[in-house]
């Protein structure tokens, strides 16, 4: 059951599920939803819409006019609602039904040159810390340590899909996945570029030669959707 569908099915009964008609025990029932889905669910693939549940947080920012909010969706809706549980949980549904309705207008697609993926590689202006386990210790368990690794392991292309909303999201292509930065861009610009917050494609790879651009109502993919 994806999380789409438990929504729906907390919405026609709220108390059922979280106990109450609180935005805050669904905030926390997702969360513990989420966390099981990213160990043991299927990852998900072909179409990219409706946007993974992630760009709720930005999507209710653009909604509420609250641009770059460090607040999450729950808070933002709740601090609206002046504190009222159940006025915020229904908020909150009016502004998924507009959520899941946003699509794509159109789509740029660049295919990464040797030298993006050299600036990618390199590291020296964007890099990511990713737990390891090495050896074993002296309990004779698996040690866990962290390292330095490129923000992107083989990556092969950048997109940048403008959506029906007045915004644009960044997804990189590698060789085993599809993976969507979960922010929202103001601008073409901003998204292709090396804007700091949040990051353009540029940050990553450095300058970028040409993106091809492409229409259509959708954007399907053969290989996982796994969103940072």
């Amino acid at each position: 059951m994806s999380i789409y569908s438990i929504l729906d099915s907390i919405r026609k009964q709220p108390g059922l599920y979280l106990g109450s008609k609180s935005i805050t025990s669904l905030s926390h029932y997702l969360d513990g939803y989420q966390a099981a889905e990213r160990e043991f669910a299927p990852k998900r693939k072909g179409l990219l819409f409706p946007l993974p549940f992630q760009y709720m947080h930005d999507y209710t920012s653009y909604r509420l006019k609250n641009p770059r909010s460090s607040m999450g969706w729950h808070d933002q809706i709740l601090r609206l609602c002046e504190g009222d549980e159940e006025a915020a949980l229904w908020k909150f549904y009016e502004l998924y039904d507009g959520f899941i309705r946003v699509r794509m207008r159109k789509y740029w697609k660049a295919v990464l040159s040797k030298e993006n993926i050299a600036w990618n590689n390199q590291m020296e202006h964007a890099y990511t810390i990713r737990p390891k386990k090495s050896g074993t210790g002296p309990c004779g368990f698996n040690e866990l340590t962290y390292v330095k690794e490129p923000v992107y392991l083989e990556p092969l292309a950048v997109y940048m899909i403008e959506l029906t909303i007045p915004a644009y999201i960044l997804a990189v292509e590698t060789a085993s996945d599809i993976q969507p930065k979960p922010s929202f861009f103001t601008s073409p610009e901003s998204a292709r570029e090396t804007g700091h917050f949040p990051e353009g494609a540029e940050i990553y790879f450095g300058p970028i030669g040409s993106w091809e651009e492409f229409t259509g109502r959708t954007l399907a993919f053969h290989k996982s959707i796994v969103v940072q």
